[in-house]
C-alpha cells in the first residue's frame, strides 16, 4: 500500500518508528515494575533529580513507546509480553505505575502517539485518535475521539489553545480538532511529510524531515507564518522561551532564535529526545547513553549525566527530568549475500 510505505519512510526519516520497534524487540520480557534502585541498563523508564544530577529507576516494561507529561502526571504508552498497546500512568511523586488502560488496537507506530492536556490524555494508534480522561476507574476505551482522513498515519500529537493537533505523515498535514467535541477545524499543509510537533509561545512548531526544516503554524489563524532550514532532518522538538531546540540524529541540538538564527551545541552521541524545565535544556544521547544539561543562555553544556542503555524520549514534570530507556537492542544482519546498504542499514546506523 503506497499510503503505508509513505508513511513508514517518513517515520523512518525521524528516527521514530524503525528505532522503537527494532529496539523494542531487544527489551527483556515480562510484566512492569517499578523501583527506586540506582538505573542500570535494563529498558523501561528512570528519573533524574535535577538538584543533585541522582538517577533511580522507574518501572521497567517490556516495550517502550511514547513518554507526555500533563494533567498533573507522567505517561507512558508501552507493553508487556502479551499486550503491546498500554497505556500507564505514572505517579510523578514515586515512579510508580498507578494505573493501566489498555488500547483497542495492539499496533505500535511512533514516540509521537501520546500527548496529555486540554482535559485528557490523547493517544494515537494509526489514523485513530483515543481520549482518556484521568482519574476515571474501570474505563474502557472502544471507539476512537476522532479519525484522520483517507486512512492517514498519525505521525504525532500536541495540545494547545483548546485544541487537540495532530499531524499525517502520509501528506504533510496537522489536522485541529476541538478537544471537547472532536470537530475537525482546520488542516494545515505543510510539505512532503509532517514528523514531530511542539507548541510554545503562540505557535505549533511541525518538523518536515524531508526538507530539513521547521514550520511555525499560528493557533490563532491556522496557518504557517515561519518556515526554518536546519543542518538536518529534525527528530525531536522543544521550546523554551523564544527558542526552538531541535535535535536530528547526530551529535548536536540546534536551536532557532528570533528571526531564524540558528545556534548549534555539541552534545555527541546521536540526540534524540530534548525537554525544557528548571531553566535548561535537556538532551538524550542514545549512543553515548547519557543525558546532557544545556544552559541555553550560553548554548554551553554544564552537566552529562550516565542513565542507562540508549535513552530515547524525554518529559519533565515539577519532581524530576523522565527518560525513557530502549535498553540492548537486537542485532539484525542482512539475508545472506545482501549487504546492509539502502534503508535497513541506514536504519540500523541510526539505531547503533
Amino acid at each position: 500500500m503506497r499510503w503505508l510505505r509513505r508513511g513508514l519512510l517518513a517515520g523512518l526519516a525521524l528516527g521514530v518508528a524503525g528505532c522503537v520497534l527494532i529496539l523494542a524487540a531487544g527489551l527483556p520480557s515480562g510484566p512492569a515494575t517499578a523501583g527506586t534502585q540506582r538505573a542500570g541498563d535494563s529498558a523501561g523508564l528512570v528519573r533524574v533529580l535535577p538538584a543533585g544530577d541522582q538517577v533511580l529507576s522507574g518501572p521497567r516494561l517490556t516495550e517502550v513507546n511514547g513518554l507526555a507529561s500533563g494533567m498533573s502526571g507522567l505517561w507512558l504508552t508501552g507493553g508487556t509480553a502479551t499486550r503491546s498497546h498500554l497505556l500507564y500512568a505514572v505517579n510523578p511523586a514515586t515512579g510508580q505505575i498507578s494505573a493501566t488502560v489498555a488500547l483497542p488496537s495492539q499496533l505500535i507506530i511512533n514516540p509521537g502517539d501520546i500527548a496529555a492536556g486540554a482535559g485528557a490524555v490523547w493517544v494515537a494508534d494509526g489514523a485513530s485518535l483515543y481520549r482518556i480522561v484521568p482519574g476515571l476507574t474501570g474505563q474502557t476505551v472502544t471507539r476512537p475521539f476522532a479519525t484522520l482522513p483517507h486512512d492517514g498515519l498519525i505521525g504525532d500529537v500536541v495540545t494547545a489553545a483548546g485544541a487537540v493537533w495532530v499531524d499525517d505523515t502520509t501528506d504533510g498535514t496537522v489536522d485541529r480538532y476541538a478537544a471537547t467535541t472532536g470537530r475537525a477545524s482546520a488542516a494545515v499543509t505543510i510539505g512532503h511529510t509532517a514528523g514531530v510537533m511542539t507548541a510554545g509561545d503562540g505557535g505549533l512548531w511541525v518538523a518536515d524531515p524531508d526538507t530539513d526544516t521547521v514550520s511555525r503554524i499560528s493557533l490563532t489563524r491556522n496557518r504557517v507564518n515561519t518556515v526554518v532550514t536546519l543542518p538536518g532532518p529534525p527528530t525531536h522538538l522543544a521550546t523554551a522561551g523564544d527558542d526552538l531546540w531541535a535535535t536530528d540524529g547526530t551529535g548536536r541540538v540546534n536551536a532557532v532564535g528570533l528571526g531564524g538564527r540558528i545556534r548549534t551545541v555539541r552534545v555527541g552521541g546521536q540526540a534524540t529526545g530534548v525537554a525544557a524545565a528548571d531553566g535548561s535544556v535537556w538532551v538524550a544521547s542514545t549512543a553515548t547513553g547519557t543525558l546532557s544539561r544545556i544552559n541555553p543562555r550560553r548554548d554551553t553544556v554544564t552537566a552529562t549525566i550516565h542513565v542507562g542503555k540508549r535513552p530515547y524520549a524525554v518529559a519533565a514534570t515539577p519532581e524530576a527530568l523522565w527518560v525513557t530507556v530502549l535498553g540492548q537492542p537486537v542485532m539484525m544482519h542482512p539475508p545472506a549475500g545482501r549487504s546492509d546498504t539502502g534503508t535497513l542499514g541506514w536504519l540500523l546506523r541510526l539505531c547503533g
